[in-house]
């Protein structure tokens, strides 16, 4: 049939017939690419999966976890209804550590549902954002950053499924899991699937212990999928170290010997919301210039809270709050803007910086910017052990907090051991907490 045949029918044809065809075109097109999809062993689902149980994928870079998930949700939307009264007979949940990675990773990404099945549209309404299926059946995407994600989940409706992408990196990794679970309520058997990278975080190592819980492991070594150059390049760049054993091979590292904090310790602290503060400081810490061991900007918040509070001796002090982590990798005026949003939201009295480290760009750039900010410096005199030991010291002694979780933040300082390149988030918080609770009276006096 020439192009032209194949206008003139389609120009013959009523609009019931061409989306009847169009119906036909992508239900073939599913279908070749389902059928061409191979999985690694870790990507195969356990035969069956308790209610309100799990099956947790742990997997290096490039082992397929969303890739996985992606599929097996599909295949769920595919199988036998949960509930037939519901129009598709499903109705699921994909939780990411934001909403927008949500739609990126789960829906609309290569390794997404779109990826194994071209059917699933992406609709956003005053209900929220669904991925939907042309039976009818949806997945809601949520968040876990914010707390307004977590009003979302409480407010999420009942659920057939949920999918936790990424996990581990999820801020509010805790509540999201409590909220999505009130709301596995449909259907025979409804339960969980998760992917994710791990890391040491106390929800994520409680899970792995659960009987109703299996989990699978892949490792990038034997991702195949994966150019076999890049798969060396990252073998031999981290091998041997924590990074490896972590994000390659896709180990769920606990405590390390040595580290100045525990994960256990910063657990002991936690707190579910903050105080009133007496004193709020915004603490920059430069990326490393090295190109080795980070790039990254440490950007902390912390406060000085105003009431005298018994530390674990019994010593009536004011304790220390971590509230918010807004480090990355950014451009220097980025990383200026997003310090000042933070000094103004938070009512902070200073913004601080060290200025060993490249940092003499941070006052110049916060200046220009805006010049009414109170800016100062600190210079690092002492080694890194030596600055650290002490804000270590008043975690252990329960005068310092993290206000709900800080999950990259916590994951350097459970991580660092002294003698190892210190990373910017750790030096940022270390720098905070020294200015709020360490530094001579005169000092703390100046930024009243």
């Amino acid at each position: 049939m020439t192009i032209v045949d194949l206008r003139s029918r389609l120009s013959g044809m009523t609009e019931a017939e061409l989306d009847l065809l169009e119906e036909k075109l992508r239900a073939k097109l599913w279908q070749k690419r389902w059928d061409r999809w191979t999985p690694y062993p870790w990507q195969v689902a356990p035969e069956e999966i308790e209610t309100l149980g799990w099956w947790l994928q742990l997997g290096g870079r490039g082992t397929g976890k969303t890739d996985g998930c992606a599929r097996y949700m599909v295949e769920h939307v595919n199988g036998p209804p949960c509930d037939d009264r519901l129009r598709g007979g499903h109705r699921m949940a994909i939780v990411a550590p934001t909403q927008g990675d949500a739609v990126e990773a789960c829906v609309n990404g290569p390794s997404g549902l779109r990826g194994h099945d071209p059917r699933v549209v992406l609709r956003t309404g005053a209900g929220g954002t669904f991925a939907r299926w042309p039976s009818g059946a949806e997945a809601k995407l949520f968040g876990a950053h914010s707390p307004d994600d977590v009003e979302r989940l409480r407010a999420g409706g009942n659920r057939c499924l949920v999918w936790m992408e990424e996990a581990a990196a999820m801020r509010r990794l805790g509540e999201a899991i409590t909220h999505s679970e009130m709301g596995l309520r449909i259907g025979p058997n409804p339960h969980y699937i998760a992917s994710t990278t791990p890391k040491p975080r106390t929800e994520l190592i409680e899970l792995t212990r659960r009987a109703d819980v299996t989990v699978t492991r892949g490792r990038t070594r034997d991702a195949t999928h994966l150019p076999q150059e890049q798969r060396d390049k990252l073998i031999a760049k981290y091998a041997g170290t924590r990074m490896e054993a972590q994000e390659l091979d896709g180990l769920l590292l606990e405590d390390i010997e040595g580290a100045l904090w525990s994960r256990s310790g910063l657990d002991a602290t936690r707190v579910g919301a903050a105080p009133p503060m007496a004193r709020v400081v915004v603490a920059m810490d430069p990326a490393a210039t090295s190109g080795d061991e980070s790039d990254e900007m440490g950007i902390i918040v912390a406060g000085l809270g105003q009431q005298y509070i018994p530390d674990l001796n019994g010593t009536s002090r004011r304790h220390g709050y971590g509230l918010d982590d807004l480090s990355g990798r950014m451009p220097p005026l980025d990383a200026a803007r997003r310090a000042i949003k933070a000094y103004h939201h938070h009512r902070a009295d200073a913004i601080i910086a060290e200025v060993n480290n490249g940092g003499d760009w941070i006052g110049t750039v916060i200046r220009q910017i805006d010049p009414t900010v109170n800016y100062r410096t600190v210079t690092a005199s002492r080694g890194k052990l030596t600055r650290a030991e002490p804000v270590a010291a008043l975690s252990e002694q329960q005068a310092l907090h993290i206000i709900g979780s800080l999950p990259e933040l916590e994951e350097q300082l459970v991580s660092w051991v002294p003698g190892d390149a210190s990373p910017d988030r750790l030096d940022a918080w270390v720098w905070a907490m020294t200015f709020l609770m360490l530094a001579p009276a005169g000092n703390l006096a100046a930024v009243a």
